[in-house]
């Protein structure tokens, strides 16, 4: 009985664990089904959750070009608004009216604008002060010089050295260089003697003072330079009659003289190396004005050490105008001009100053030491034996021996160039005649240079030959060609001269171009060019006529010497 009880009660046990179990498990499923549909709930929230960021982004970016496109429009209608309202910048016009500038202008003075970048304005009369008041008419907002404000016909600027004239809208700022230059474009050179007295004798030395005053566009913008100044006439003095009916007069006038200048300490003239003595060259017969100067370009191609600097300017004496002159620095041994130190010679051949002369065998004039003035007797001794053991050494037997010939005494490679710059400019003066310059240093050899005076050179105004030899005649350099050597050496450095005619013209070209008001007033004073023009020729068509003969000369000279010098052995 009591095993039945035990068995009935584990029975119901049983019966009671097995309903809480299913219990369980209905709950459990309930909370899985839960978390399915939680899951689900999720997945579509994020989904939406998705979906809105995916609209968002669409909606910035719609935002990001829709803002793109309101600021293109925006510069687009800035634009055409700039367009519509743009002014460019531009000077339109300038000029220097008399009645503003009433000291230094006598009449109006238009400028020209070239090439929207540079103005040039030429004062007609001859002023030394550049202080003057512009008009000018623009595009623009405003105008500035050199960073100053102006305002048209009434700001003062100072026009002795370019400016920056500026017109300046809100935009854009647009530059211009301004050049005034006075008269011809020259430098003007004033020389004023004491008491106005007239520089009456040859070699005498008057005292005064001397102004040399540079245009912005010269060759050497140095402004102003004043100093007193020793003034010497040339040999010889050239006087002329003015117009007996116009002038009412019979007094003789000073005519276009070469002049020497002096002065008391070393000075630079437009920029040249300082020294004391400078000349005033008129260039009388030489009606194009380049002869010297094309010369000194060829000096300054060559191998020779030393080339004086040379200008034209327009020259004042005593207030009068005399024309276009070169000024020129005259050779003076110094470190600044032509060096060659404490213990050498400057010798010149037919130079006819004063100093230690001597002659020799064979040179065609006297030979002079010029510098320095004056030397003892031993060192005369000296200088006239090296030239002379030089020339015997040349007019020796073996002279062609390098060792023991004329090269242990002469430099060849100066010989050569200078010989070559005066053949080819078929200079008489060249020809030992007129201050052929040579210098000598002790310990060293016997060298040709400077180059000198060539108005005697080149076409001399269409009348000289083309051909034949001039500085070949004289006899040292005839000896010379007698040496396979020097010929070889000369037919080389000729080459070089003969490749660098382009050069050679250009500078024609150029000077030429520099010259063109100079050569009008030149004519105005003196009647330069009155048997070359009529009613029909002007006279820059005279002068230009001139120039091409030069350049037309200069290529037939050169082509008959590289014919004659190729044909030599």
């Amino acid at each position: 009985m009591r095993h039945f009880i035990l068995f009935v009660v584990a029975v119901l046990c049983l019966s009671a664990c097995k309903t809480d179990l299913t219990d369980i498990e209905k709950r459990i499923t309930e909370v899985e089904q839960q978390g399915k549909e939680l899951e689900e709930a999720n997945r579509r929230l994020q989904e939406t959750a998705e979906n809105l960021k995916r609209r968002g982004e669409e909606l910035e970016e719609e935002a990001r070009r829709r803002q793109e496109e309101n600021e293109r429009i925006q510069q687009e209608l800035q634009a055409l608004e700039d367009e519509i309202n743009y002014v460019e910048a531009h000077l339109l016009s300038m000029e220097f009216v008399a009645a503003d500038n009433p000291l230094q202008l006598i009449e109006n003075t238009p400028c020209t604008i070239i090439g929207d970048s540079v103005v040039e304005c030429r004062i007609l009369n001859v002023t030394d002060d550049k202080v003057l008041i512009p008009r000018f008419t623009f595009q623009g907002s405003r105008v500035t010089i050199n960073g100053i404000e102006a305002e048209s016909g009434k700001t003062q600027f100072d026009f002795s050295s370019p400016v920056v004239l500026s017109v300046i809208t809100a935009s854009e700022i647009k530059d211009y260089d301004v050049y005034v230059t006075s008269y011809t474009g020259l430098p003007t050179v004033w020389i004023d003697t004491n008491g106005h007295v007239n520089v009456a004798n040859p070699n005498q030395y008057y005292g005064g003072s001397i102004k040399v005053v540079d245009n912005p566009r010269t060759r050497a913008a140095t402004g102003v330079t004043q100093a007193s100044v020793k003034i010497m006439g040339l040999s010889p003095i050239k006087w002329y009659r003015p117009d007996y009916i116009l002038s009412n007069s019979t007094d003789m006038l000073l005519a276009k003289n070469a002049y020497k200048l002096k002065f008391n300490n070393n000075i630079s003239l437009l920029d040249d190396p300082s020294g004391t003595t400078w000349g005033l060259y008129p260039c009388s017969g030489d009606l194009t004005f380049l002869h010297q100067q094309t010369a000194y370009n060829m000096s300054r191609m060559s191998k020779l050490g030393y080339t004086p600097g040379l200008h034209h300017v327009e020259m004042f004496l005593n207030s009068r105008f005399f024309g276009t002159y070169v000024l020129q620095e005259l050779i003076e041994v110094s470190d600044k001009r032509l060096d060659i130190g404490s213990t050498g010679f400057l010798l010149s051949v037919g130079s006819g100053e004063s100093g230690f002369t001597f002659y020799t065998n064979y040179l065609e004039n006297p030979v002079t030491v010029v510098s320095p003035a004056s030397i003892g007797s031993e060192w005369q001794t000296w200088v006239n034996n090296m030239v002379l053991y030089a020339e015997n050494a040349l007019f020796s037997p073996n002279f062609t021996d390098a060792s023991t010939g004329w090269q242990q005494f002469m430099d060849i490679d100066s010989f050569v160039d200078w010989y070559l710059i005066n053949e080819i400019a078929r200079n008489e003066n060249g020809a030992f005649k007129s201050n052929c310059m040579m210098t000598l240093q002790s310990g060293g050899k016997l060298k040709m240079g400077p180059v000198g005076d060539f108005e005697k050179a080149f076409d001399n105004n269409s009348n000289a030959s083309s051909t034949g030899f001039v500085i070949k005649n004289t006899q040292w350099f005839n000896r010379l060609f007698q040496d396979p050597a020097f010929v070889a050496k000369v037919k080389e450095r000729f080459g070089y001269f003969y490749d660098h005619q382009l050069d050679i013209i250009s500078g024609i070209n150029a000077d030429a171009e520099y010259l063109k008001y100079a050569v009008k007033e030149d004519d105005n004073k003196w009647d330069t060019y009155a048997a070359y023009t009529s009613s029909t020729i002007s006279v820059w068509q005279a002068y230009g006529t001139k120039v091409g003969a030069m350049k037309v000369w200069l290529s037939s000279r050169m082509n008959w010497l590289k014919r004659e010098f190729d044909a030599m052995a």
